[in-house]
């Protein structure tokens, strides 16, 4: 018998912004499967993450979870996405090489999703990152995180979510939870330039999904 760890929930603030930067880059960092097949480093990690978490947060949707000793473990970093925002093409040269091979693949991913979701809906709820830490795993936190402040979010007007579903974890808890799967890329069949798997994932990841479900509203 396993008891519940005490862990609280938060819409994170700017206040949490170092934190939640810190445990991307302790925890997160080695435990995703793309980080793990191509080996990004702290290093190259280090930047862009402040970046994406600063944005994240920014948008009043992301979600901290804290232990009894407020150390953080476990988030949601999320936002909105658009059909008529017009996206800068990305400049991969300014990329550092490890991360831009991730970086590709999930451009190449969700490029298409205005295409691929139903013509009625103009604005979605991007759920960018889900983490929990290992320790805090199969308690049902990030079952939670999916779920954890959506009222909020649907007073800003979305009508479905998406994620790029990039482990096999995130896959699974996806598909429980109702989000259909409506574009995926094998990671044998995206090959590098001597026509090798640009990824072989340590969690045994197969695929990058990209992931829809619409709001009943």
């Amino acid at each position: 018998f396993q008891m519940r760890l005490s862990v609280f929930f938060a819409m994170a603030k700017p206040s949490d912004v170092p934190d939640i930067h810190e445990f991307l880059l302790s925890d997160f960092l080695f435990s995703q499967s793309l980080n793990g097949a191509v080996g990004v480093t702290r290093e190259d990690a280090h930047d862009r993450y402040l970046i994406f978490v600063e944005k994240t947060v920014a948008t009043g949707t992301s979600v901290v979870v804290r232990n009894a000793e407020e150390e953080v473990v476990g988030v949601r970093l999320s936002g909105f996405s658009d059909r008529d925002e017009i996206n800068e093409p990305v400049d991969f040269s300014t990329i550092p090489p490890r991360i831009r091979k991730i970086r590709k693949i999930l451009t190449t991913l969700s490029d298409p999703k205005w295409d691929l979701v139903p013509s009625d809906i103009d604005r979605l709820f991007e759920i960018k990152l889900l983490s929990v830490a290992e320790k805090y795993r199969g308690l049902g936190i990030a079952k939670d995180l999916l779920t954890y402040g959506m009222d909020l979010v649907l007073e800003r007007g979305v009508k479905g979510a998406f994620a790029e579903a990039i482990a096999i974890a995130s896959q699974k808890l996806f598909n429980k939870h109702g989000y259909a799967v409506i574009r995926e890329i094998a990671h044998d069949k995206w090959l590098d330039e001597d026509g090798k798997p640009v990824f072989v994932c340590p969690d045994g990841t197969k695929t990058v999904q990209l992931v829809f479900k619409r709001f009943e509203i």
